[in-house]
């Protein structure tokens, strides 16, 4: 869609004056913010002609008009100016690197909770299991048949839990089935833990199945859980203080935040440097309503996972991408100092 310059101007300044004040915007306002020296007649008649292509609406009997989705379509593609941040910003956004956290999943939450408070909006995060290894297995005594298994796979994805043995271990049982574990499944990914590596498992325990066949059944339980592709929220409140989601839609919205495998497929899929959708675009009624800014974070270079921010479509958009991509260079950076791809 070609627009002149006036147009464009018109279309940048109406969206801004929405943005800024969740008013519909009239042309006296833009013939007094777009110094053009032209008359609210002439702005009308051009307001008028951006409604006919369906970049502006009216709502209900006003005599403003509001950007419609593609108008903030076309304002994030061809109008946004880039928003420098500041650094007082860029040093809020900057305390990410003092996370301290033992696994990425501990890491992605904490920051989440920290993107949510900077940016007043519902903090996402999704952390796809794709190209990881098993690269630590431990099973220690924790009570009486009691064991704690800790697996750690790369990068820094970790998984504990408590089981019980079918019989009482002793440290020479614990040792050969530590050794076990450690020959079989170091360095696979979590998906090759099939059931048919498992009974060649529980054959080679010998004399000591009965006891530790209920201890490999945890661990292959939890290496299923490794493989699974996670999602972290943070600030879902956040919602409620938008008034565009006063008439009920946020409670939509967070019950679409609870079908995790539904809401990983859309953060996941990042394109680019920064991945604005808005409306419809995002695939599903319950976000007909909000937009979603993401940015995948790399480990060693490498696109590992994307984070990002729900919220209203009347959003500040300059702004919040330039949030969002300086946020996952910040997390980026974390998480490969943290951990390092081995």
């Amino acid at each position: 869609m070609q627009l002149d310059d006036r147009k464009k101007r018109i279309l940048g300044a109406l969206v801004d004056c929405y943005v800024a004040t969740g008013e519909p915007v009239g042309s006296k306002l833009l013939a007094g913010v777009l110094n053009l020296h032209l008359s609210s007649a002439t702005i009308r008649n051009e307001m008028s002609e951006l409604a006919e292509m369906g970049l502006l609406e009216q709502p209900h009997t006003s005599a403003g008009r509001i950007p419609s989705q593609a108008g903030y379509r076309y304002y994030v593609d061809s109008l946004m100016d880039v928003y420098p941040l500041t650094l007082s910003e860029q040093a809020r956004i900057n305390v990410v690197l003092r996370i301290d956290g033992s696994d990425l999943d501990s890491v992605l939450s904490k920051a989440g909770d920290m993107l949510a408070a900077i940016t007043g909006c519902v903090a996402v995060s999704a952390a796809p299991r794709a190209n990881i290894r098993i690269r630590s297995v431990e099973v220690m005594p924790a009570g009486k048949r009691s064991m704690l298994i800790v697996l750690v796979a790369s990068p820094g994805v970790l998984r504990s839990r408590l089981c019980k043995a079918g019989q009482d271990v002793d440290t020479d049982m614990l040792a050969y089935f530590t050794n076990l574990l450690r020959d079989k499944l170091l360095g696979l990914p979590p998906e090759a833990a099939t059931p048919e590596l498992k009974s060649r498992m529980e054959r080679a325990l010998a004399q000591y199945a009965a006891a530790l066949r209920p201890v490999l059944e945890a661990v292959f339980d939890e290496l299923g859980v490794l493989s699974d592709a996670e999602v972290f929220l943070g600030g879902e409140t956040n919602l409620f203080c938008y008034p565009e989601f006063h008439d009920g839609s946020a409670l939509e919205i967070i019950h679409f935040l609870e079908q995790r495998e539904q809401l990983f497929k859309l953060v996941d899929d990042v394109h680019g440097p920064v991945n604005v959708r808005i409306g419809t675009e995002n695939g599903t009624d319950s976000m007909r309503s909000s937009s979603l800014i993401a940015a995948p974070y790399k480990v060693g270079g490498r696109p590992q996972g994307s984070v990002g921010i729900i919220g209203p479509i009347r959003m500040n958009y300059a702004k919040l991408v330039s949030h969002i991509e300086y946020f996952s260079s910040v997390l980026s950076k974390l998480i490969s100092d943290t951990f390092p791809d081995e």
